[in-house]
């Protein structure tokens, strides 16, 4: 018997705008279904590496969360270095972007497209679609010229974008000025270069364009816009019916 491909589920957006109340619903759903989930976040974090499938598969998982950058190797040199606000240099948009897209590669040829191969669903924070509207926009700020073409070209990203997401799910704010509130109060610091407000404001227009979305639903993607504006309950709400419709 052949095992069903498992489901690839990004949930991306602006800073702050509330990805992880969705993916933490998403994974209670899961466990009350007794499902199996194992959070490679904090394997990283702990072994500095990526979990082995033959492990995964013996300790029979049926989901595993995973994000973008990743909390070793390049990621973690992303996360500390590239865009900390507490860097010393400046990198350039297209020296970011080449390090996510290689951090990106590593990640889908070692754990992601291996899993889903064997029937775990990955549910992930941020991918490929952070690359096009945060990099595209950190060049136009510089002056530069580096679009989705641009983008897409880089091998790291070539090859995701020929392995996509099954879901691309955009959580969104009418408010971004509320960001920065939320940003403030979250325990989650990341400390990092695009957390501003003026920043963010121009992310929005991308995030929600039309260009944005036929770029992956090209590729058959499902793009579905929530709102994330209303309330922690409402929002949590919205992940319950998203799960029950789509991944239950």
């Amino acid at each position: 018997m052949v095992k069903k491909r498992g489901k690839f589920i990004v949930i991306d957006g602006l800073d702050g705008v509330g990805k992880g109340v969705f993916l933490k619903t998403f994974v209670k759903c899961a466990e009350e279904e007794n499902k199996i989930v194992f959070d490679v976040d904090n394997f990283w974090k702990k072994n500095n590496k990526n979990p082995k499938i033959e492990e995964l598969m013996i300790s029979k998982t049926d989901i595993i969360i995973t994000s973008e950058p990743t909390y070793m190797g390049i990621g973690k040199y992303i996360r500390d270095e590239l865009i900390s606000n507490n860097s010393e240099v400046k990198y350039s948009s297209q020296t970011i972007a080449e390090a996510y897209a290689l951090d990106r590669r590593i990640l889908y040829e070692n754990l992601i497209v291996p899993a889903l191969e064997t029937g775990i669903d990955v549910y992930q924070s941020r991918s490929l679609s952070s690359s096009i509207v945060y990099q595209r926009q950190s060049a136009i700020d510089e002056g530069q010229h580096f679009d989705v073409k641009d983008i897409l070209s880089i091998p790291g990203n070539k090859f995701c974008y020929e392995n996509p997401m099954d879901y691309l799910l955009i959580p969104t704010i009418k408010n971004v000025k509320e960001l920065n509130l939320r940003l403030e109060n979250r325990e989650k610091r990341d400390d990092c270069i695009f957390e501003n407000l003026e920043f963010q404001l121009k992310l929005k227009e991308q995030y929600e364009s039309d260009d944005f979305k036929k770029i992956f639903e090209l590729k058959g993607v499902k793009v579905i816009y929530l709102d994330a504006g209303k309330s922690l309950k409402h929002s949590e709400c919205l992940a319950e019916e998203f799960y029950k419709n789509n991944l239950k």
